[in-house]
């Protein structure tokens, strides 16, 4: 009996010599801590003069610091409208009186329903606004998420991204590449929207948002942010209006769209992305100088 407890000691200390090392890596990852910024935000709050909202075109989008507006990022990446309103109710009580919400308009905008890491929310939103909420998950991801196979996942692609075949680089043949994987993952998730009649309850959550800016008194527009020439050539007039505008345009949101995703300032241009629909820092630059601009011409600002 003895010896069984020495031979169960040593290899429940070696699986956790093991496992510590493994657990770091993912806590130091960059997909793990995607929503430090908020984070940061929630243990010092402040008084802000705009937040934005949206999936990951948004959260590569804005960055106001230069123009000397008090700023709050809320975009996470591949975020739903039903978690853009959950962080709206909590975070917008900071926004000064006339305060500007930009609410992102993508191509995945309705087709996009799933939150694929609910861990990203655990620390920024109360646990009642989190569903589904499992509570073994919840301290699993908060303190061991080396043993979840998709935190581990994620953290490894990230570390492996430069070692990517050329095909698979984000410029490959001018971005041509990526942009077609792209499109044909935007078709799937529409098409299996459709399927699973998800598009309405989104249509329905953007609305509520618009409503609960103009009740809270903010001042919101609407916004699309500007894509590579490559992914444009996908993003015809005719798929745009599949994609997005044969929803929006019968809500008559009488707020402000400013809609910069065939901006020719940025069209051709690879130094202003990170891939074709991602801003880098000197394209997010540029563009929060373009909307700042554009607000002050609306009187929002």
């Amino acid at each position: 009996m003895g010896r069984l407890f020495i031979k169960l000691t040593i290899i429940i200390t070696v699986v956790l010599l093991l496992f510590m090392p493994v657990n770091k890596f993912v806590k130091d990852s960059y997909d793990y801590n995607i929503s430090h910024s908020i984070l940061a935000f929630k243990k010092d709050p402040h008084p802000v003069d705009i937040i934005n909202l949206g999936a990951s075109h948004s959260m590569y989008g804005y960055y106001f610091k230069p123009t000397g507006l008090s700023h709050l990022d809320l975009a996470l990446p591949a975020q739903t409208i039903e978690y853009d309103y959950k962080l709206l109710k909590e975070y917008g009580k900071y926004l000064k009186p006339g305060g500007v919400v930009i609410v992102s308009i993508s191509q995945i905008t309705f087709a996009n329903s799933e939150t694929n890491n609910i861990g990203n929310y655990y620390k920024i939103l109360d646990r009642k606004d989190i569903e589904p909420f499992n509570v073994l998950d919840y301290y699993s991801y908060l303190y061991l998420p080396g043993a979840n196979s998709g935190s581990f996942h994620s953290a490894l692609s990230g570390k492996l991204k430069k070692f990517r075949w050329n095909a698979h680089q984000p410029w490959a043949n001018n971005g041509k590449n990526y942009s077609e994987r792209k499109y044909e993952d935007v078709e799937e998730e529409y098409r299996e929207a459709v399927e699973n009649n998800k598009i309405e309850q989104n249509v329905k959550q953007l609305k509520e948002i618009v409503d609960y800016c103009k009740e809270k008194g903010y001042q919101v527009v609407l916004t699309m942010e500007p894509v590579h020439q490559s992914y444009q050539e996908y993003l015809s007039e005719e798929v745009m209006n599949r994609l997005v505008f044969q929803y929006l345009e019968p809500l008559q949101l009488d707020v402000p769209f400013l809609n910069y995703m065939d901006d020719q300032r940025f069209a051709n241009n690879k130094e202003y992305f990170i891939d074709a629909d991602h801003l880098n820092s000197k394209g997010r630059k540029m563009y929060s100088w373009i909307v700042y601009r554009d607000l002050k011409k609306l009187g929002y600002l």
